[in-house]
């Protein structure tokens, strides 16, 4: 990662070094293919100021610099990403995508297709999928809560700690996906351990791989997560979770293929009546 930051400090450049670095930070896959001449005419400069430029900062020649640019962008998908005091806003724009693409293949890593197909029948046998969250979890729920009723089950979000606990006597058959980070909520656990003895399939989404709640789970799914807010922890499993429940509904949507398309059209035909 040195050649990036490197570009992104800008250490001791002129503007036109500058402007030079800025363009190889916005077209970095571009840089990759071309000629010294080639850089120098999008840059308006020359090929004999690239030259200098890339030799300025430690590199034998254009070649030896491309070569040390694809490295770096290779190991960027997967590094740490953490937020640096009055960092770059194309440095946070590489940053931001990066997170994302290590959120979602660091979740993927981590699913099991005999789990998803264990979720998969109990979809089957249960026609009601309640939601249990707090704070921003609770918003990811809502938004699920919508995914799922679309496709063609009841569907309710439940972050009220009154109602999390008397669940079980209103509701007696469901499946209970439970999103949080860490998995650790007393409360959450306690209605847990009673639903976990009756007819209710429980599904836990979190982060922490050593989660209370997970040993009442029939099935858990874990996510990418940080708990830091400079390295946008936060962020990371809004964006696992956003990935496992679209996965879920996708299953679901397979599951009631022609009851969700009736839904459809017969929300379209009440909307517009």
């Amino acid at each position: 990662m040195e050649l990036l930051r490197k570009l992104e400090q800008k250490e001791n450049f002129t503007e036109r070094e500058c402007e030079i670095a800025d363009y190889i930070l916005r077209n970095c896959e571009s840089v990759l293919k071309m000629t010294t001449r080639e850089l120098a005419s999008e840059t308006f400069t020359s090929a004999t100021v690239i030259v200098r430029f890339v030799k300025k900062i430690g590199y034998e020649g254009f070649q030896d610099f491309k070569l040390h640019l694809l490295v770096d962008l290779k190991e960027s998908q997967f590094e740490r990403v953490e937020v640096e005091r009055k960092e770059h806003i194309l440095s946070l724009m590489n940053k931001i995508s990066s997170l994302h693409e290590k959120s979602l293949f660091e979740t993927k890593e981590m699913l099991s297709t005999e789990t998803l197909e264990k979720i998969q029948a109990a979809f089957q046998k249960y026609n009601v999928v309640d939601f249990f969250g707090f704070d921003a979890n609770r918003a990811i729920g809502e938004y699920a809560s919508h995914n799922f009723t679309q496709a063609g089950v009841s569907s309710n979000v439940y972050a009220a700690v009154d109602k999390i606990l008397l669940y079980e006597y209103y509701v007696k058959r469901s499946v209970v996906i439970v999103i949080s980070r860490m998995g650790t909520d007393e409360h959450i656990c306690r209605a847990l351990s009673n639903l976990h003895k009756k007819d209710h399939f429980i599904i836990c989404i979190t982060g922490n791989g050593q989660a209370p709640i997970a040993k009442y789970a029939d099935a858990v799914l874990l996510c990418a997560y940080k708990e830091n807010v400079i390295q946008l922890g936060d962020a990371m499993f809004h964006t696992s979770v956003s990935y496992i429940l679209d996965l879920l509904v996708s299953i679901l949507l397979r599951n009631n293929y022609d009851r969700a398309l009736q839904l459809y059209q017969r929300h379209g035909e009440l909307f517009y009546e």
